[in-house]
């Protein structure tokens, strides 16, 4: 990771970024980039291995125009999806889910990050934040089994995160000062929950999740 992503990058991108880079080797055969017109994660992917990317966005120059919810395959296409930050943007993220299912092959898996303490998109149709518990309920209605469901940072991410939103704000000369003060506070705060237990009631707060779903061989 540079330095321009350390300072300036959220905590939640980075720890998205880490997590699919560990889920990477999950992203195999035949592969459906939902939502993929920006791309997310430091590895190669997207139209650079020829995957198959959907977006509803034209502008971002997709392999597919279309929605996630009523996506335009045959059953069984894909070996594998991936799914990142698209879920807020869904009005009906069950018939995502649903359509993820159907167009899967047995024993494929789907990867998922999915935000929830992070600030909403004023400019395009940013409706819904996901729990844990309803991802458990969801992949149950869909028919998919989970194989992970992780809090992606937990109270010091979130806060974290939104000082840096704050500071951003800022007049340029103050922005830079608030930088400097706070970015060994946060940094040392962000270090010390990726590597150490946190108790359970900063556990209630999260920058969202990562799931890997699997459909199971019939």
């Amino acid at each position: 990771m540079n330095l321009k992503n350390i300072l300036f990058a959220t905590l939640r991108r980075r720890l998205v970024d880490g997590d699919l880079f560990a889920q990477q080797h999950l992203f195999a055969g035949r592969v459906l980039d939902l939502g993929g017109g920006r791309t997310r994660g430091e590895f190669p992917h997207g139209r650079e291995l020829d995957w198959t990317v959907l977006d509803i966005d034209f502008n971002l120059k997709p392999t597919l125009i279309g929605d996630a919810q009523v996506l335009p395959f045959r059953d069984s296409s894909f070996d594998s999806i991936k799914c990142s930050e698209l879920t807020g943007y869904l009005f009906e993220p069950l018939k995502m889910l649903t359509e993820v299912k159907r167009v899967l092959r047995p024993g494929g898996v789907a990867v998922f990050t999915s935000p929830f303490l992070t600030p909403f998109d004023f400019d395009q149709h940013d409706s819904i934040r996901l729990t844990s518990a309803w991802w458990v309920w969801a992949a149950g209605k869909a028919g998919l089994t989970i194989e992970k469901l992780e809090p992606q940072g937990y109270f010091f991410s979130v806060l974290g995160d939104a000082e840096k939103y704050w500071i951003s704000h800022w007049w340029p000369p103050l922005r830079y000062l608030g930088y400097l003060i706070m970015f060994p506070v946060y940094e040392l705060l962000f270090w010390w929950e990726t590597r150490f237990k946190s108790p359970n009631y900063l556990k209630r707060f999260t920058t969202g999740f990562l799931l890997v779903l699997k459909k199971d061989r019939q």
